[in-house]
């Protein structure tokens, strides 16, 4: 389940949720055996199967542990990357917007104001070759 980038994230999501649930179960079962009522023999049985029921149960949230741990950088790499592209994408939109807006004064006719040639220069000296792309029409006056 870690061999796909969506697959990665929904093991360390689910991992997560695993480890969550065995804390509460600790704390449930930890409490049940403090409320335990019944004789001191069966407190005792009770006791030790309790301990039994930790000892395993602790094995098994330490293996989960170090499993999510490992795919942590992976996931982290994979959430940087993800964030990259939204604001890639959200970019393009704001620029495609400037472009619009400086397509629209010009072939209507109005007066271009000092903010829109800022905003076109802005526009023009975005790093991203395919973000500048988005203007058309010549470089602000």
């Amino acid at each position: 389940m870690t061999t796909t980038d969506d697959r990665l994230r929904q093991t360390y999501r689910a991992l997560g949720l695993l480890i969550k649930k065995v804390e509460v179960s600790f704390l449930k079962r930890k409490a049940d055996l403090r409320a335990f009522e019944g004789t001191r023999k069966e407190y005792r049985q009770a006791a030790a199967d309790y301990e039994g029921w930790k000892a395993r149960t602790v094995h098994f949230a330490n293996r989960a542990r170090e499993r999510r741990a490992e795919l942590e950088d992976r996931v982290r790499v994979l959430q940087q990357s993800h964030a990259f592209e939204e604001i890639r994408t959200a970019l393009q939109t704001i620029a495609q917007a400037v472009s619009d807006h400086r397509d629209t004064i010009r072939s209507s006719g109005r007066q271009e104001t000092t903010a829109d040639r800022m905003l076109w220069v802005r526009l023009d000296l975005l790093p991203d070759g395919t973000l500048a792309n988005h203007a058309s029409g010549s470089a602000p006056r």
